[in-house]
């Protein structure tokens, strides 16, 4: 990538048409963003070359932390360097606090999620993919009389999209005396009436969910987030992850807090985002391509071998289109074809997508 992210974006110095990633509103390029990063980096230079522990807490990342927790509705929240570092911060909290003995989760959840959970040292079961039932029978198998469950998940999994049953995995939570926790790297942002992630979707609330996050997709920043009740956050801010790495970039810093602001108070990003995905999908839909009816901007599908599919984006950069083939988690061994929509592609542009592919699949 050779520019900025924008709608017609720069790769190995030809301008593509961009379908890829996970800028879902290209914040990563907004000016006011920039500007935002450039300020903070001139105030607090590019970082304070010690942990938060020791003083490497800023004015800029106690007012990033108080904006996370208002816009998520939670009592506090910690900042973290990386979005791949919650989960294994998230983890140790919860332990620390004594609220799980076995981590029970989706076989198809993030590398971040995965190895998070075996950090912990605790026992880790798999379950089936989105599979609720496997889950129970999983749990009646490993989690012996008086101890307490962890059910990990992504809070939307990036490849096909896909929702878990969160209402239904507090259930079996709730019966267990355990916890739930959502990896919502994907679904903050463009998840749910707010934007909150998959609690906001299924419009849940309990003591007993928990969730981590990133800044760097819809919010166009970078840096990991947890969010939730004071006495968790407490543990999680004097755990070994955040005691063990440096400050996070004043750059990052300053981006991440005008990023969240922008996402707050422009409702229009959203609703635009969501337009354009369900004009995607109507104009697949009428062409013959099966894909999923929902307001999502993910479209991924699988046709022929791996071979195949890398000839169809081969064909498409020769049009001037980018779109993702990618092995991933949950892509299965050949790989699939990705589309990611923003909330700054035009019709025109996602009229050219739908034209140029549908000749090729």
């Amino acid at each position: 990538m050779e520019s900025k992210l924008r709608p017609v974006t720069t790769i190995n110095g030809k301008d593509y048409l961009y379908f890829a990633g996970t800028g879902y509103f290209q914040l990563q390029s907004h000016s006011d963003l920039i500007d935002a990063a450039v300020d903070a980096i001139r105030k607090y230079g590019i970082g304070s070359a010690t942990s938060r522990t020791i003083n490497g807490t800023t004015p800029l990342i106690i007012k990033l932390e108080n904006k996370i927790s208002e816009f998520f509705q939670t009592e506090d929240a910690a900042y973290l360097p990386s979005g791949y570092l919650s989960n294994m911060a998230g983890f140790q909290a919860l332990d620390t606090l004594g609220l799980y003995d076995v981590i029970f989760i989706d076989e198809s959840s993030h590398y971040s999620n995965v190895s998070g959970a075996f950090a912990t040292g605790k026992k880790v079961v798999k379950f089936r993919h989105l599979d609720v039932h496997d889950l129970q029978e999983k749990i009646k198998m490993h989690l012996n009389k008086g101890k307490k469950p962890l059910i990990a998940s992504d809070g939307l999994f990036p490849i096909w999209a896909e929702i878990p049953p969160v209402p239904e995995y507090l259930k079996v939570a709730e019966r267990y005396d355990g916890i739930v926790w959502m990896d919502d790297a994907h679904g903050v942002g463009i998840l749910g009436e707010n934007g909150r992630g998959v609690y906001d979707f299924y419009q849940l609330k309990s003591d007993r969910l928990f969730m981590g996050a990133t800044l760097s997709k819809a919010f166009g920043a970078y840096g990991g987030f947890i969010a939730g009740n004071a006495s968790f956050i407490k543990v999680v801010k004097s755990g070994n992850v955040m005691t063990g790495t440096s400050s996070p970039s004043s750059a990052m810093v300053g981006a991440a807090l005008r990023g969240l602001e922008i996402v707050k108070n422009n409702s229009e990003l959203l609703k635009r985002l969501r337009d354009n995905a369900r004009y995607l999908k109507a104009k697949l839909k009428n062409a013959g391509v099966t894909v999923d009816d929902n307001y999502l901007p993910i479209v991924t599908f699988a046709t022929g071998n791996s071979d195949k599919m890398q000839n169809i984006q081969r064909l498409l950069m020769e049009e001037g289109i980018y779109i993702q083939f990618v092995k991933y988690v949950g892509s299965g061994a050949d790989g699939v074809l990705r589309m990611v929509l923003s909330s700054e592609h035009t019709k025109e542009e996602i009229d050219f997508l739908v034209a140029s592919l549908i000749k090729l699949i």
